[in-house]
């Protein structure tokens, strides 16, 4: 690989449920990279299909899944993988943390045992030193009584802790990208400013990549460097964190950033955006944005803007990007 080329790369991405029945895509035409190093956040609503995204490039869809475009890691076509290939490449290269811990952990072994199971298979390491790495990767993500908590089974651990052990588990073969699917959903906020403050340190430490699913733009605030924006399957627009906060190019970027409440402010009350997503199966003519749009003129009820940069490398799919930029905004 390259100096300069992404660690991860995501060109024309599609999946679609429902191949025969006529198109019904979860994903249409998703594109971007991340870097070494770098930390990158995909926010939308519920159904945007961010998701469905990273489990495509987790080579975890089902087999019905219609899929297409092409997803590169380190340079190496991760869809050409053949399942035994697929073995060597999650855990030990990409790590993913699943959105509910309970769930993803397994309720009748200790989470030591779950911790262990995965070293061994991909780590040459006696059960001793296996066991001895676990408690290590407890104690670095901030669990307390490490080697004690080995023989601890899930349902003794608060849902923080859960999530540490997932984090524990996706981190302990340093793989180079991190997957973390809403990893702060339903945690409080103090555990889920400890949990970010952990994923960044652990950046560090491990230097590791890591694509970070949300959709809290609060968190978006706290920890990204690049923002990718995602509506109905689709990018709305993707910037630099600073970009996506300061000078938003597209109505659904704004909507989101206003409905964020201000813990210094008062005065200004959250606004909502109207309405819900378009059923994929009978998605309008025009810009899928354009009914709960407060900007939008009747053009964009007639033509679909493809995703195009605007300034610098914000890239935006709106038709009035630049009348956004001159501060004309909802």
């Amino acid at each position: 690989m390259k100096a300069d080329a992404p660690l991860l790369s995501i060109r024309d991405l599609v999946v679609d449920f429902a191949p025969g029945s006529g198109r019904l895509p979860a994903v249409d035409g998703v594109s971007f990279d991340i870097g070494a190093r770098e930390l990158v956040c995909v926010v939308g609503e519920s159904g945007s299909g961010k998701s469905v995204s990273a489990l495509a490039v987790m080579g975890l869809l089902p087999e019905t899944a219609a899929v297409s475009g092409a997803i590169s890691f380190e340079g190496r076509d991760l869809r050409a993988l053949t399942r035994r290939q697929w073995r060597s490449v999650r855990g030990q290269q990409i790590g993913m943390i699943f959105q509910e811990p309970m769930t993803s952990l397994n309720p009748v072994f200790p989470i030591g045992r779950q911790l262990v199971e995965t070293l061994r298979a991909h780590e040459r390491m006696s059960l001793r030193a296996s066991r001895d790495r676990a408690a290590d990767l407890l104690d670095q993500v901030g669990i307390p009584s490490p080697r004690q908590r080995l023989d601890d089974y899930p349902h003794q651990l608060s849902g923080g802790m859960r999530q540490r052990v997932m984090i524990a588990i996706a981190l302990s073969c340093s793989p180079r990208l991190l997957i973390a699917d809403e990893p702060t959903t339903a945690l409080d906020v103090t555990i889920q400013g400890q949990l970010l403050d952990l994923l960044n340190d652990l950046r560090e430490t491990f230097a590791t990549a890591i694509l970070l699913i949300t959709h809290n733009m609060g968190v978006v605030a706290e920890v990204a460097d690049r923002v990718v924006v995602m509506y109905s399957g689709r990018i709305a627009e993707q910037a630099d964190v600073f970009s996506i906060f300061d000078a938003p190019r597209h109505p659904y970027t704004e909507g989101l950033l206003a409905s964020t409440p201000d813990l210094f402010s008062t005065e200004r009350r959250l606004t909502t955006i109207v309405g819900s997503m378009p059923n994929p199966a009978a998605p309008p003519p025009g810009c899928l944005f354009a009914p709960r749009c407060p900007l939008a003129l009747d053009m964009c009820a007639r033509e679909r803007p493809e995703l195009r940069s605007v300034v610098g490398g914000q890239q935006s799919a709106c038709l009035r990007a630049e009348q956004m930029a001159m501060g004309d905004k909802p």
